[in-house]
């Protein structure tokens, strides 16, 4: 899953720990290794938190997948 493979990046080049995100994002340590080993995804406010707790667009973390967008 590409969301967790970018959350990960992001997260270590920000220099984080999965706790140091769980603690700003408000989402848990076990709910946050899922979404990084591609074994969970999160609804729009959790993507939402999650974002702004790694100050990047939700668009940077979960980019959209470009085969299912209309043309």
């Amino acid at each position: 899953m590409m969301a967790g493979n970018n959350l990960r990046k992001l997260r270590e080049k920000h220099g984080l720990t999965l706790s140091d995100v769980a603690a700003v994002s408000g989402l848990s340590i076990a709910m946050l290794s899922l979404v990084e080993n591609g074994h969970r995804d999160l609804n729009g406010l959790k993507k939402i938190s999650l974002a702004r707790s790694l100050g990047v667009p939700v668009d940077e973390l979960f980019p959209r997948d470009q085969e299912s967008t209309p043309a």
